[in-house]
């Protein structure tokens, strides 16, 4: 628009060419999809390698590695995390577990890789109380308890033995010195062992949480258990009368049977006699708080 008296000149611009404005949007568009490649590694070219997609092979725990990172002094914890967060291929059998004592590898780690053995549950899954890895290798994880280890022609079973829950009996009227008895229904266990020395694996669990009650083999003692064929019943004295109303706790010397305990990983024992067992019925004994608690008992009968 021009003033009254002013004369306004208005200069004009060329409106640019359509081939222009494609080739620019074509550029930036060629940018962006370089960019891509690059990003992606896509823009190598052939026959060169990709350091992008190049990924080094994972690495694989052996024995050797943990004896390896024991001996640099690292903390369990470490190395336990080291063994969660990698691929493992450990040799958890009886030899294997002599040479890695040998080494001084921590109870820990050895648990650790003993666990790092069992097969992983699906995604999604429910956790089972099933026993991890083969049922039957006493070097693999087990549900917490007693099992009965019996090797025949090279072929190995465990079996669990499922507590019995014990009742007292105490006579009435009874004096000093009177017996005071665990009992338990029926003349026989359910598993029995031609075995006179018949081998059992207790499994304490790493973090503590026990056997019926029972941190240690020591409050697990083995007893032989006498018949009572008119009540169909098994007993143990488990305590007697003191003067005065008292009462004397624990199991009678003559019914203990002596066991060698010997430490095989943290929280697992291997127990054995001593000595060789007669038939009979016996059973490894948890007795809560003395005789009056009862408590349970682990049984099996030697045929």
């Amino acid at each position: 628009m021009c003033l009254p008296g002013r004369c306004c000149s208005v200069i004009s611009r060329p409106a640019p060419r359509k081939e222009v404005v494609i080739k620019h949007y074509l550029t930036i568009l060629a940018v962006l999809v370089s960019s891509a490649l690059l990003a992606t590694g896509a823009g190598v070219c052939a026959g060169e390698p990709n350091p992008l997609a190049t990924a080094k092979p994972a690495e694989t725990l052996t024995n050797d590695s943990i004896i390896e990172l024991q001996s640099l002094n690292l903390g369990d914890a470490v190395i336990i995390e080291k063994i969660k967060a990698s691929k493992c291929d450990f040799d958890v059998s009886v030899n294997g577990l002599k040479l890695l004592k040998q080494a001084k590898v921590s109870d820990p780690v050895i648990q650790a890789m003993i666990a790092s053995k069992a097969p992983s549950a699906p995604k999604g899954a429910l956790a089972t109380p099933a026993v991890a890895g083969d049922p039957n290798d006493p070097n693999a994880p087990h549900e917490l308890g007693v099992w009965l280890y019996e090797e025949n022609s090279g072929q190995k079973k465990m079996t669990r033995l499922e507590p019995e829950i014990s009742r007292m009996w105490m006579p009435t009227g009874m004096g000093f010195g009177s017996a005071i008895r665990a009992v338990l229904t029926g003349l026989h266990a359910a598993v029995q062992v031609s075995s006179r020395r018949p081998v059992c694996y207790m499994y304490f669990g790493e973090g503590g949480q026990g056997i019926a009650g029972a941190g240690s083999p020591n409050e697990l003692p083995l007893a032989r258990l006498t018949l009572k064929e008119k009540t169909n019943e098994r007993l143990l004295i488990v305590g007697s009368v003191a003067p005065f109303g008292g009462v004397n706790t624990g199991i009678k010397k003559d019914a203990l049977r002596a066991v060698s305990a010997e430490k095989m990983a943290a929280g697992v024992y291997k127990i054995t006699p001593q000595e060789d067992l007669p038939e009979g019925e016996y059973g490894f004994c948890y007795l809560v708080s003395g005789a009056m608690g009862a408590g349970k008992m682990f049984c099996f009968a030697v045929r």
